[in-house]
């Protein structure tokens, strides 16, 4: 099964984008910041709204994003993903 993945590609001038807790954007915001560049996992999609699982980067492990704020992107398909087939426990 393909996992579907997002880069972050807003926040550069605030040190990333914002994550809650929750879907609502009432819900409590996590102390720390999604970073710039961070590669996230999709858990779900509502809306414009992702539960993410980072996959690498900096910032809370998971929550909810928003996917575009004001009509500027925050998250984006990735230009190019490898996928790391075989070499099981004989190192690849």
């Amino acid at each position: 099964m393909a996992l579907s993945v997002w880069e972050v590609v807003g926040g550069g001038d605030a040190g990333g984008i914002l994550v809650r807790t929750g879907r609502d954007t009432s819900s409590s915001k996590c102390p720390e910041r999604l970073s710039t560049g961070a590669l996230v996992q999709e858990l779900e999609c509502e809306g414009d709204r992702v539960r993410y699982r980072r996959l690498a980067g900096a910032g809370p492990i998971e929550g909810w994003v928003a996917r575009r704020v004001a009509g500027k992107a925050l998250l984006q398909r990735p230009a190019c993903l490898w996928e790391v087939v075989g070499g099981g426990g004989g190192g690849g």
